[in-house]
């Protein structure tokens, strides 16, 4: 086919729209023959990855394309019925976790894959309508499926930041893991630690350390995960542990804990709520809590005390 017969401005519009990323169909109906792409590809200009080639920016590697481009590159190469989970599909729906996972849903074995990303195959994937575009899971199924494919330790990590930011209920998320177990079904041993571990009645590991630090204190009664409602019923804060009697509130931080800046803002408006009602706030760290027990049943005992008084 003739160069004069490529229409070169509209394909970089087209692509432009999905992340500099153009598909067969793209380049078919800007008039490039498949000879002509291979060549701007062997020419170093473009890249081809999967079932994709990306205009521009030509990175060598897939570190620095935008969301954008790696939904229509996971939606171009696994094929129209594919549902984009992991990472992707968290970061769309704004839920700030520390997961980088890369994952596809599919009904069956797909003809191409990539390096690198997860595939997911669930034959009694109801059929979807041939998607134009990328299509995404839920959060709480991206959640899921992240917890299923990484390492016991990066799991029980990302299962209490989750837990910790308040994106999902530890019982939902027990519920949503109990589903994934069976026979034969992926890394059910996995998923059985962290059900235990979201419903042993605190958000992290740092909860549940706490819990045990608490019952040796001998200061209870102290309530988990209690809700505090303003005069109005709504729910202004809820308390990791809380003694009403005393109105001391303790806050935890786990080991996974990064507080991004929406977290922190949210961490400082709700502890200035709980002043300003008279509550006493106690705040402490994984490591307070798993290299200096005493120092801190010594502070919550020195605490208990002085209120009380």
């Amino acid at each position: 086919m003739a160069r004069s017969e490529q229409d070169l401005p509209r394909l970089r519009s087209i692509a432009a729209a999905q992340g500099g990323v153009a598909s067969p169909a793209d380049f078919r109906a800007c008039g490039f023959s498949a000879k002509a792409v291979r060549h701007r590809v062997e020419e170093g200009a473009w890249h081809r990855v999967g079932s994709a080639v990306v205009l521009a920016p030509p990175y060598p590697n897939a570190a620095g394309w935008s969301d954008t481009a790696l939904s229509w590159i996971l939606h171009l190469t696994y094929g129209p019925q594919v549902l984009i989970s992991g990472a992707l599909a968290l970061r769309r729906a704004q839920w700030r976790l520390p997961c980088a996972s890369r994952i596809v849903v599919v009904g069956s074995k797909p003809n191409r894959t990539i390096p690198g990303v997860n595939v997911l195959r669930r034959p009694h994937l109801a059929p979807l309508p041939h998607a134009q575009a990328p299509q995404f899971v839920p959060a709480r199924e991206a959640l899921v499926d992240c917890l299923t494919v990484l390492s016991a330790g990066a799991a029980a990590d990302l299962l209490d930041t989750a837990l910790q930011r308040r994106y999902v209920r530890a019982d939902t998320l027990a519920d949503d893991l109990k589903q994934r177990l069976g026979r034969g079904r992926l890394n059910a041993a996995g998923l059985r630690r962290l059900i235990a571990r979201a419903t042993s009645g605190s958000r992290s590991e740092a909860e549940q350390r706490m819990a045990q630090l608490l019952r040796r204190s001998g200061t209870g009664p102290w309530l988990p995960n209690h809700p505090l409602r303003g005069p109005d019923g709504r729910v202004i804060a809820e308390l990791d542990f809380a003694h009403l009697g005393l109105r001391i509130a303790i806050e935890v931080d786990g080991r996974a804990f990064h507080s991004d800046r929406h977290a922190f803002e949210h961490d400082r408006w709700r502890q200035n709520a709980l002043m300003v009602g008279g509550w006493l706030v106690l705040r402490f760290t994984w490591e307070q809590l798993s290299e200096r027990p005493s120092e801190v049943i010594a502070l919550i005992r020195a605490a208990v005390a002085r209120r009380a008084a």
